[in-house]
């Protein structure tokens, strides 16, 4: 039966080991014999391939020397349990230990990214603002310029408008004058 959250792995060293015979003098290969030395990793789903296949990769080094022992070659199955099972163990509390310390580093390392980019959003923002007061004085002073511009221009319609007025005003009462005084006159 299989558990939906883990996952094996399995690796195959070959091994060829030529027996050789001392023959009058003369070393002679008689026997080649091949072993198949089998390694298998059960881990957790959550673990990348590339943790797991590194932890395979490590148990094939360390037991390369004890491969070579007649008691790991010839032996009945689990012979090798009492002088591997500590060695494995400890690499196993390792590798968990990284494991957590993998996920702590990756914890802190996304955090620190997402710092540096909200620090890069601020530093972006805070560009914005700059200009934007910036450009906010800019209207002000142009908003100044305006007023002071429009007072002038209001002020110099008013003037242009009070001489129209007054021409006209000059006009109509010269025309009134003319049109109106001679016959008063005559009148008179």
């Amino acid at each position: 039966m299989r558990k939906a959250g883990l996952r094996g792995i399995k690796f195959h060293v070959y091994d060829d080991e030529a027996k050789f015979v001392d023959i009058g003098g003369e070393t002679e290969a008689e026997e080649s014999e091949m072993i198949v030395w089998s390694f298998a990793v059960v881990a957790d789903k959550s673990l990348e391939d590339s943790e797991v296949k590194s932890f395979i990769e490590k148990l094939v080094y360390i037991t390369m020397p004890m491969r070579d022992d007649d008691l790991w070659r010839t032996g009945d199955l689990l012979c090798a349990q009492n002088s591997f099972a500590h060695i494995l163990l400890d690499k196993m509390e390792q590798v968990d230990d990284q494991g957590k310390l993998a996920m702590v580093n990756d914890k802190v390392n996304s955090t620190k990214e997402i710092m540096r980019e909200n620090i890069e959003l601020a530093l972006e923002r805070e560009e914005t603002l700059e200009e934007m007061r910036g450009r906010a004085e800019e209207l002000s002073g142009m908003t100044k310029q305006f007023k002071k511009r429009a007072k002038q221009v209001k002020r110099f319609k008013m003037i242009q408008n009070a001489k129209h007025g007054a021409i006209v005003g000059a006009a109509v009462t010269a025309t009134a004058a003319v049109v109106i005084v001679p016959p008063l006159v005559a009148l008179l």
